[in-house]
């Protein structure tokens, strides 16, 4: 399954390309974009060439993993994925993740808001799914506007700062994204 390309306002949602290694490393290794993320910062760019080089062979098998171009210069400044599809069951988690330099522009929440367009209207989605931290904010807007509901606290689910810490989870159903989206 190959996955789409889209066109936002401002960006473009397209595979990965192996040209985006050295914008995957600048946003991926930044400790506040990891934390935000829920992943630890790549301990050399070794690890994360390991990782993005896996991430290139996964598309043949399914990967729904966006990267986020800037349209305005062309930099590769994050991703958008759906994580855990069951077709059977009708239902996927997102994950993003962006540039810290380009944060507060609104990109995240027009990229996610594409890519959950797509799981609802074109995969058929009758769920939609998030975790985040319940210290970041701008993430638990994006998802809020996304029509998302606050369904419950997973105690102490992720430790991936230290320590193992509160996710919020948040989903939202067909019915209430196309409330939302008419």
């Amino acid at each position: 399954m190959s996955i789409p390309v889209f066109e936002t306002d401002h960006l473009i949602l397209r595979p990965l390309r192996e040209s985006d290694f050295a914008d995957y490393f600048e946003y991926a290794q930044d400790p506040a974009v990891a934390s935000s993320g829920m992943w630890q910062p790549y301990a050399s760019e070794e690890d994360a060439r390991a990782d993005f080089d896996h991430l290139l062979t996964l598309y043949p098998l399914g990967l729904m993993w966006w990267a986020l171009e800037a349209k305005a210069n062309g930099k590769m400044i994050g991703r958008c994925q759906l994580d855990r599809y069951d077709p059977n069951e009708a239902r996927a988690e997102i994950s993003y993740a962006l540039h810290q330099g380009y944060w507060g522009h609104g990109f995240m929440g027009e990229a996610a808001e594409r890519v959950a367009r797509y799981g609802f209207e074109d995969l058929k989605l009758n769920r939609l799914s998030a975790t985040v931290f319940p210290d970041n904010a701008a993430s638990i807007r994006i998802l809020e506007k996304l029509g998302m509901i606050r369904e419950g606290c997973l105690r102490q689910y992720r430790a991936t700062r230290g320590a193992p810490e509160d996710v919020l989870l948040y989903a939202a159903l067909r019915s209430e994204w196309q409330a939302l989206h008419p």
